[in-house]
């Protein structure tokens, strides 16, 4: 036990020293910091195959993939929930493309995982396998991780492990027999063997627990011992005596109550063992108890981008001539107890205009996770992006969560907020601590969650926010809600609710009702619009905190939304996409200039603006693996009116070849006068596997852009490419 101890302290110094060498880094540069939208890729073995887990900062709300059920490239369709979709930095996350990383010594035949940003609203996650296989795609709870399940032909085994003690050799493990129960209980047992075999044992208690609430399961025997088993390797005696006991009660006679026997005999003997005679023996621990299992992965990247812009009097503008290095480095060390996890993803930029800015270095994520699975604690802390818990963004700070119960665990929170990419390494002048409760899963399906939050601005309250989430989701069916009450200002700041319905016809409805203020209200909100005074102590040093407060008010406005939509599967090739969205802001009053107050003009209220979306998507349509999406938008806002047209098609030419060429058209007519501007742009993406751990990608094209205002005519073209190169290690 002391060596393990101290093997742990020593993974936990190396990790640290590897988070304090990234730290370094914003002091060695001029930072600038963001998050990406995608937290980490971790892939389970299931007893059946795999099971691959994409966790997102935000939720994200699963619209449908393609193909249905097996093929060697699996697109998944998704919308991210409005939590967060009034930061700019959000928006950029989302249009944003991602090749994502994972520890790849996992035997998964999987090639790639990409995030395609391209329209913010409409993400898509791409996965591309060696080969074909079957999978199945859902959503968890809290519509933070996607979770796809890769099924293989063989059925995997856990692995046995000796017992130093034991005389006889480790008995068997049963081999249940998924095909046959129900969908619900093949899939919990299918995750629970996965966890025995990942030796997350802790978790594997839990799902087989699950299984055994239900008394008609045929699954019932097979989960009893497993339990027992599963509790034993988790170091749990005194209850897997009692499991084993339970089975023998049950299931007195057969193959299965041999093994248990012999199970229960072995941890009998062990207890009964003098401990000094126990210190003597000082055999070593088996390496399924003991031994660490260390990853380091990650991918390097060097892109260059180009655009610029011919005006009609024949000047040109470089708009961008930049080259972007990115690394993305992770590690990991697990044993059967502990897990270690670092990440550092960060980019440097080189503006090669003549003209252009400085050169900028940016730390996206920057942290330290750590987990012990015995006592159900874990902590992260550094960089990190946060939705739940009161937590809207991203912050510099620490997590520590404690699993008190199954289905209870609680979290504290702690930090600084970071509230742009613009923003220095830390920020002093505000600080908050919270804390939350989560709860569940209640009857296989429904979760909770609870918080209250205090953040401070240079000494005076900024935010007070109680609230809490309420999830449900099963098979058919998906809810997602959300309040955020502040009790300071006594103003709701957002209500959400994001909900989805999958019929037998394979229609699945998704609504979405949202209500929030516009930015969230914090008493640093008085300091918008402001020229001469730029901080909260000067504001105070001429106007009263009531006075303060009121101007944070009156810089805060209300939107409400709503958006209905519909997926249709026509068949296996054809689907059909339809929705409409109806927002609403709220103007704000006018702020007159008094002194170095400054003058802040008011806002007119929206009005409702009506947005509407059809898609009509084609995969394997010419070839195998392709995919077609046509699409057209309308919008009718305030001031405009809006019409696009978008063709996105993607070919697999070989399995190492693919080309994505693309054609964006807007036109758009300004209310009140003869106003209009029609853009055009082709593109053609093209990207070439040159060997398993690197990638060539070259995309570039074309825009024309024509602009009328009050009788004038003013016509432009420009290019744009983009050009680089990815490794993985």
């Amino acid at each position: 036990m002391n060596h393990t101890i101290q093997k742990f302290r020593r993974i936990i110094f190396r990790q640290f020293l590897i988070l304090v060498l990234a730290f370094s880094a914003v002091f060695l540069f001029t930072s600038t910091a963001f998050s990406r939208l995608v937290n980490k890729v971790d892939i389970r073995e299931r007893s059946t195959g795999y099971e691959v887990r994409v966790d997102f900062f935000l939720p994200m709300r699963y619209v449908s993939h393609r193909p249905q059920s097996k093929g060697s490239i699996l697109r998944i369709q998704m919308r991210p929930s409005v939590i967060g979709l009034d930061n700019p930095d959000t928006i950029e996350q989302l249009t944003e493309r991602q090749l994502l990383s994972w520890d790849r010594s996992s035997p998964i035949p999987l090639k790639e995982i990409t995030y395609e940003g391209g329209i913010p609203d409409r993400p898509e996650l791409t996965l591309r396998f060696k080969r074909d296989v079957e999978f199945n795609v859902q959503s968890s709870g809290d519509l933070r991780t996607l979770i796809i399940i890769v099924r293989t032909e063989k059925p995997k085994v856990p692995e046995q492990q000796p017992e130093a003690e034991a005389d006889l050799p480790e008995p068997a493990m049963p081999i249940p027999d998924l095909s046959a129960g129900s969908p619900r209980m093949s899939g919990l047992m299918d995750e629970a063997g996965g966890a025995m075999i990942d030796r997350n044992f802790r978790r594997a208690v839990q799902l087989y627990t699950k299984v055994l609430r239900d008394p008609n399961t045929v699954f019932r025997q097979d989960a009893q011992e497993l339990l027992g088993l599963a509790r034993d390797r988790n170091g749990q005696a005194a209850h897997a005596k009692a499991e084993y006991e339970k089975y023998l009660k049950l299931y007195p006679e057969g193959p299965g109550a041999d093994r248990v026997r012999q199970r229960l005999s072995g941890l009998l003997t062990a207890a009964s063992k003098p401990k000094g005679k126990l210190r003597k023996a000082k055999r070593p621990e088996s390496k399924s108890k003991s031994a660490w299992d260390h990853q380091v992965f990650g991918s390097l990247s060097e892109f260059y981008n180009y655009s610029d812009t011919k005006n009609q009097d024949g000047t040109t503008d470089i708009n961008q001539s930049e080259s972007i290095t990115s690394l993305d480095f992770s590690t990991r060390s697990r044993s059967d107890r502990y897990e270690v996890r670092t990440q550092f993803f960060g980019t440097h930029e080189v503006d090669l205009r003549s003209d252009g800015d400085d050169d900028s270095s940016r730390i996206n994520n920057l942290f330290i996770d750590m987990e012990d699975r015995k006592w159900g604690l874990s902590g992260r802390f550094g960089r990190q992006t946060r939705s739940s818990g009161g937590i809207l963004g991203r912050f510099d700070g620490g997590v520590v969560s404690y699993e008190i119960l199954d289905q209870v665990e609680i979290s504290g929170v702690f930090g600084t907020p970071v509230a742009s990419s613009g923003d220095s390494a830390f920020n002093t002048d505000k600080q908050f601590y919270g804390a939350s409760i989560n709860l569940g899963t209640f009857w296989d399906s429904v979760d909770f969650n609870l918080f209250a939050i205090n953040q401070e601005v240079e000494g005076i309250d900024d935010r007070q926010a109680v609230g809490g989430e309420i999830r449900y989701f099963d098979q058919k069916r998906s809810l997602f809600s959300f309040v955020d009450y502040d009790t300071s200002y006594e103003e709701l700041n957002i209500f959400l609710i994001n909900g989805g319905w999958t019929f037998p016809s394979k229609t699945r409805v998704n609504l979405v009702l949202d209500y929030r203020k516009s930015p969230i209200l914090t008493t640093s909100n008085a300091l918008s619009g402001q020229l001469t005074l730029q901080s909260i102590p000067e504001l105070l040093s001429f106007l009263t905190e009531d006075e303060v407060r009121q101007l944070a008010r009156d810089r805060t406005a209300t939107t409400k939304s709503a958006t209905l939509g519909i997926v249709q599967d026509l068949n296996e090739k054809y689907q059909v996409v339809a929705e409409v969205t109806v927002t609403e802001t709220s103007g704000t009053p006018a702020t007159p200039a008094n002194g170095p107050i400054s003058l802040v003009d008011a806002t007119e209220a929206s009005g409702k603006d009506y947005f509407y979306l059809a898609q009509f998507i084609a995969s394997n349509f010419l070839m195998e693996g392709d995919i077609n999406i046509i699409e057209l938008r309308y919008s009718d806002t305030m001031n405009n009116n809006t019409y696009s047209f978008n063709l996105n098609l993607r070919y697999p030419i070989t399995p190492n070849f693919r080309i994505n060429p693309r054609v964006q058209t807007q036109l758009r007519k300004t209310k009140g006068d003869d106003g209009s501007s029609l853009t055009i742009r082709p593109l053609l993406r093209v990207d070439y596997r040159w060997k398993t751990w690197l990638r060539f990608e070259l995309e570039g094209g074309r825009e024309w852009r024509e602009e009328s205002s009050l009788g004038t005519t003013n016509k432009s073209t420009g290019y744009f490419a983009t050009a680089g190169f990815r490794a993985y290690f």
